[in-house]
């Protein structure tokens, strides 16, 4: 089974995990959220995630059930669902099922606070050394993972 993981902000990240019968979850790829500047505006480069996704045959993507923060403006709430709906597109298009999980609900089930050295610390240890974890802002890339870890845990039925 192919799992894509998205922590959907535009400092979060996507991991494509494989998990099989006979060995452990394993990260195939991942990658920051690819970001572009459009008018001032950061936008999700959607092109560079379609390069990312496409030669994989994605069975479920687990996207994190976020929201617009209270006291955010407007324009930052806007641009912040412009470029989730962006995420949440591509992930209907390259998966056969898509998924959401709230951070409180996957972050509580796995222990982890607030702390995105947590989110980078745990990824270490699940998914072994790699020179992914020692770069914090790679903590998008972990949480998408992580994520990958808890939805196969919690509600893989193979």
């Amino acid at each position: 089974m192919i799992v894509l993981g998205i922590d959907p902000g535009s400092s979060g990240g996507l991991a494509i995990v494989k998990n099989s019968l006979n060995s452990l979850p394993k990260i195939i790829t991942a990658l920051r959220m690819p970001i572009v500047k459009i008018y001032g505006k950061k936008v999700v480069d959607t092109k560079k995630v379609v390069e990312g996704l496409q030669t994989y045959s994605i069975d479920v993507s687990i996207i994190e059930k976020v929201h617009a923060m209270p006291r955010q403006g407007v324009t930052s709430s806007f641009q912040f669902g412009r470029n989730f709906g962006g995420i949440e597109t591509l992930a209907y298009i390259y998966s056969k099922r898509v998924d959401y999980v709230a951070p409180a609900i996957w972050k509580k089930s796995m222990g982890l606070g607030p702390s995105k050295k947590e989110s980078l610390d745990l990824a270490r240890l699940k998914f072994g050394e790699s020179d992914l974890w020692n770069i914090k802002s790679n903590d998008g890339i972990a949480e998408a993972a992580l994520l990958t870890l808890f939805w196969l845990e919690k509600f893989n039925s193979n």
